[in-house]
């Protein structure tokens, strides 16, 4: 606390508004017409008052007494700031106001300014005589720059806000505290939110991703096998699954030149066909077939592309061979469609597959067009990786069955019957097929040779 002696001031009556305007002017040392007034609506006019009372108003002085306190005890009467000159220095500003409250405001200001809410007022440092003010409105705007320059009193102390909440510090080595994701189902807590209104919509389905491609020896591997009876063998005259009959050796010659031509070509797929009917083509591509099985090194396809009469399940004696025309539309695999011979006592090689058909075709010509039967043909192609691929197509004059399927095959072998096929018929078979088919060989069948044997070949 403060040891300096406190002031009041002695009780006089009120100025009027011209009065107290001259005593401003006088007291800071100008006239009364150069001084601004300070035009306040809430001061009232009081009556003009004598010279000796305005004398004597001037010469009053602050009073030092104990116990007061620092703030004016009522402000029922303040005018003007009242200063004391000690020593040629302002020693104790009390305000830095300078206007007069009229009596209108007295209630207002004694509930505002209540004498034990101001306790400490800054004051202004003391000036040598060198520096002393020349008027009170030096004296005022120096205090007011004193009050400025003071350190204001501490906001009280509130929470925290979110923009001034400063991130916690943490140790960078040390790796930051995760809580666990919740993993439990939280389907109760959250159900579901249906909308009646919503249309029904049904689901779309999602085909499997797909799988990667079997290898050629795993696609053998897993073909069924179908029994070989050789009885049934020797009387649909399979002459070289037994070898009994002597004609089985033409078919050998046919295999090995066939197999050449193939190789320094660079060809795999053979049509095995006839000018007419009943030349004896399904006869020559089984026999043929079954001799090329033979070949332990190489692998043998034959398919029954003769969809106006399938015959081939027949001849081998294969129980449910199904629906080739499902084959070429991709409805069944090369796995499920394909079935190889059975181990036996022939010596009938197992790396023969055939391709068997139970189905009449009406539009087969139409089927080996479509788009599907290729796709099919090249996932065959790739599957399987056969060496030779042997196909039983119908007669080449009969149908444009074998016209359409030109472009999967790389030849074609023209089986011609002794005494019932005539040379303008092959003649003109090979005309339909065109000059860029090339013919791989004419086997003559049913045709007596000098030795007595039925079956003849030729290049």
């Amino acid at each position: 606390m403060s040891d300096r002696p406190r002031f009041t001031r002695k009780s006089r009556p009120r100025l009027d508004k011209a009065e107290r305007d001259r005593l401003i002017a006088e007291i800071a040392g100008q006239t009364a017409d150069e001084t601004a007034t300070f035009d306040l609506p809430h001061v009232a006019d009081t009556p003009d008052e004598d010279a000796e009372t305005r004398e004597r108003e001037r010469e009053e002085i602050w009073e030092p007494t104990d116990g007061a306190d620092p703030v004016f005890d009522s402000f029922e009467d303040a005018d003007f700031l009242s200063v004391t000159e000690t020593e040629g220095t302002i020693s104790e500003p009390t305000t830095a106001a300078h206007e007069v409250f009229g009596e209108a405001d007295e209630a207002a200001i004694e509930d505002t300014f209540q004498p034990e809410a101001a306790t400490d007022f800054p004051t202004a440092a003391p000036l040598q005589d060198d520096s002393a003010p020349a008027s009170l409105s030096d004296a005022l705007a120096l205090l007011a720059r004193e009050l400025d320059s003071k350190p204001r009193a501490p906001k009280p102390e509130t929470g925290p806000t979110e923009q001034d909440a400063e991130p916690p510090v943490t140790d960078a080595s040390e790796p930051p505290e995760t809580e666990p994701p919740d993993t439990e189902p939280d389907a109760e807590a959250r159900p579901a939110q249906t909308d009646d209104t919503a249309p029904d919509v049904a689901p779309v389905p999602v085909s499997p991703p797909p799988s990667e491609p079997l290898s050629p020896d795993a696609v053998w591997a897993s073909l069924a096998s179908i029994p070989v009876d050789p009885g049934h063998l020797a009387r649909n005259l399979i002459i070289t699954a037994g070898r009994h009959d002597p004609a089985h050796g033409a078919f050998d010659v046919l295999r090995t030149r066939l197999v050449q031509t193939l190789h320094d070509n660079d060809w795999k797929r053979v049509a095995v066909t006839s000018p007419t009917r009943d030349s004896g083509k399904t006869f020559t591509a089984v026999n043929l077939a079954i001799s090329l099985s033979r070949y332990e090194a190489m692998r043998t396809v034959l398919m029954d592309m003769d969809m106006r009469n399938p015959s081939l399940a027949d001849v081998l004696g294969a129980p449910d061979p199904g629906a080739m025309g499902d084959f070429l539309q991709g409805k069944t695999s090369v796995s499920e469609h394909f079935v190889r011979l059975g181990r036996n006592a022939l010596n009938i090689g197992t790396n023969l597959a055939v391709g068997l058909n139970s189905r009449v075709e009406a539009y087969a010509s139409e089927l080996m067009q479509d788009p599907l039967t290729d796709a099919t043909f090249d996932r065959m192609m790739a599957e399987l990786d056969p060496d030779v691929v042997l196909y039983d197509l119908p007669p080449a004059l009969a149908y444009d069955d074998v016209i359409a399927f030109k472009k999967h095959f790389d030849g074609v072998l023209m089986v011609v019957g002794g005494g019932t096929t005539t040379a303008d018929e092959v003649r003109e078979a090979m005309r339909r097929l065109g000059e860029d088919v090339p013919l791989l060989g004419v086997v003559l069948n049913q045709a007596e040779t000098e030795s007595g044997q039925g079956y003849s070949y030729d290049y």
